[in-house]
């Protein structure tokens, strides 16, 4: 196994993550929650990831998540780049306007919909599994409340 110049980003990102979780261990629960878990996620799928960038195994020829295919110009991967910023922005907007829990609902419905590989039935479900695990993480778990979005400000 020889380390190769792609691999010093995935094995950043484990460092950084195991990183997060040392540091979060000695917090109190409701706040070493979420970087634990998050840091535990990030950590364990970095680590498959560098495993197969170190054993050279055949990377898939599609670009991570944008779609494109390697042969792509600048100006489409770019392109692709502002549309994702734009997805969220409006997820940000969304949380402001009508709350985290139906902006999250909406965007993952939304989103897999626009990549036209998904069915409504499955969009509804990881819509509502997503909402539902964040929803469970910060109100059951963490016992947090969030702030009132600004339509409930108005008519309430």
């Amino acid at each position: 196994m020889r380390i190769k110049e792609q691999s010093f980003f995935t094995a950043f990102f484990v460092g950084i993550s195991l990183f997060a979780i040392i540091v979060a261990l000695n917090w109190d629960f409701k706040t070493a929650l979420v970087p634990i878990l998050c840091g535990g996620i990030v950590c364990i799928l970095s680590l498959i990831q560098l495993v197969k960038e170190l054993k050279g195994t055949k990377a898939d020829k599609q670009i991570m998540d944008s779609g494109f295919k390697q042969e792509t110009t600048v100006r489409e991967i770019n392109w692709g780049a502002i549309r994702y910023f734009g997805w969220l922005v409006g997820l940000y907007l969304s949380i402001l306007i009508i709350g985290l829990y139906p902006s999250l609902a909406l965007f993952v419905f939304l989103y897999l919909r626009a990549s036209r590989h998904v069915g409504v039935v499955r969009c509804v479900t990881m819509a509502v599994v997503t909402a539902g695990i964040v929803y469970i993480i910060i109100n059951q778990l963490a016992q947090q409340t969030l702030p009132d979005p600004w339509l409930y400000r108005l008519l309430f």
